[in-house]
């Protein structure tokens, strides 16, 4: 039965392997969910979509690219970045090359195959104007199916997950349902959606038509609802941080001192008073500012004990030695049985303290330059799409300190996308 459909991809990609990276966007929205009612590796259909654009792009001589766009700083950093990866598969504390291979596709081969690809293929501005309108439309629908769990509950497929499968402690609070929609968990959708709120909100306040921004205004209003019904609370940091990142690259100082001002009014109130105390997303959202929260203190048990492990450990525990894959593969280890929650962490505990300074490098470098070239640009509709990009990456960023936002679907292909157009963007001015 797959046989006609791989053969039909195929033939999609030989004529346009931009299909290949549109349908990895598509996928990474839509394979957390399938797996609840089609079981099988989805997960691994990016990967054969990205290799399957790869390889025709390579063989089929129709298709021109110019290979001078990859000769970029960007591609080389995430080769760089690979390799160091690749290096990781002989890490002799590792679970061997098959937990490798699993673990390192979310951390740097997507990126790696991604990166490139926006280069030689997405030139245009239609590209970008794509981009986004398909990932508002994927946005908007997982928010319209978070609200059908809201109002009518979940269905047969999300119950056996629930309940069958033990996820109910994660996403059942005192009798209230953790909004999860088709992502792989509640802490995914919401840091998702207060991504897209953030971005939609951005580009409300830009130079589009009445009619376009009433629209962005619209869906960042559902977006931030969607992040509200998630229940997530590390997700916060993603508008925070990504606003105040906002704020600055607009080098307005009366906005920027408006903004902080009303960011500083809104911790207040979850920190210091109990308005809204009733309602259950903003007492959830409220425990994040709680120094004695039980929850950070777990979690800095767990820093210390991977600090005690890694003392002697330099290049980390191996790629996959820990979470979900180290898990499956090692289960009685260490390294699997102590929680990294943290992107950052996780980062450290499998690349050790050379693969986090280097992976903070990177990232430090993305948003420096990027940071530097849209405060170059003059106003424009591209400037108002580039610092929505740059500040939900920021968000991103930061929300991964908690949550390891970075790594999952959606928005680690989202990000993986980001960053290239990002730099088309700015770059295009010049």
């Amino acid at each position: 039965m797959a046989l006609p459909i791989g053969f039909l991809v195929i033939s999609i990609l030989w004529k346009q392997p931009k299909y290949g990276v549109w349908a990895t966007l598509i996928m990474g929205f839509l394979s957390a969910g399938l797996t609840r009612y089609v079981p099988g590796p989805w997960g691994l259909s990016i990967d054969i979509l990205l290799v399957l654009s790869w390889l025709v792009i390579l063989m089929n001589k129709q298709i021109k690219v110019n290979w001078k766009f990859v000769k970029n700083d960007i591609v080389l950093i995430s080769t760089i970045w690979m390799l160091y990866l690749g290096l990781e598969m002989v890490n002799p504390s590792g679970n061997g090359p098959i937990a490798w291979f699993y673990a390192m596709r979310g951390i740097g081969f997507y990126q790696f195959l991604t990166i490139p690809l926006i280069f030689l293929l997405f030139r245009e501005d239609k590209d970008v104007q794509r981009f986004l309108n398909l990932l508002i439309g994927l946005s908007l629908f997982g928010t319209i199916w978070g609200f059908k769990q809201q109002i009518f509950g979940v269905d047969s497929a999300e119950y056996y997950w629930l309940y069958d499968l033990d996820h109910q402690d994660e996403h059942i609070l005192h009798g209230v349902l953790r909004v999860f929609s088709f992502y792989s968990d509640a802490g995914a959708f919401g840091a998702s959606q207060a991504m897209m709120a953030l971005l939609c909100g951005i580009l409300f306040m830009g130079p589009f038509s009445y009619v376009q921004r009433i629209k962005y205004l619209i869906v960042g209003i559902v977006f931030f609802l969607g992040f509200a019904i998630s229940g997530t609370r590390g997700a916060l940091m993603v508008p925070l941080a990504g606003g105040i990142a906002y704020l600055i690259l607009m080098k307005n100082f009366k906005v920027l001192v408006s903004g902080f001002a009303a960011i500083v009014i809104v911790f207040c109130i979850l920190k210091y008073t109990f308005l809204f105390q009733g309602v259950e997303q903003v007492r959830r959202m409220r425990t994040a500012l709680d120094p004695n929260n039980k929850s950070m203190s777990v979690r800095l048990d767990n820093q210390r004990t991977f600090g005690r492990y890694l003392s002697n450990k330099p290049f980390g525990g191996g790629v996959g030695t820990a979470g979900f894959w180290g898990a499956r593969f090692n289960p009685d280890s260490l390294m699997a049985n102590t929680a990294t929650d943290s992107w950052y962490v996780k980062i450290w505990a499998e690349t050790g303290v050379v693969g986090l300074l280097m992976h903070l490098m990177i990232i430090g470098y993305i948003l420096g330059k990027s940071g530097h070239g849209i405060m170059a640009m003059p106003t424009s509709r591209r400037k108002s799409i580039a610092m929505g990009f740059y500040a939900s990456f920021v968000g991103v960023v930061f929300a991964s300190y908690g949550n390891q936002v970075l790594g999952q679907m959606p928005t680690g292909p989202v990000v993986n996308m980001m960053i290239p157009f990002l730099f088309l963007i700015t770059r295009r001015h010049k």
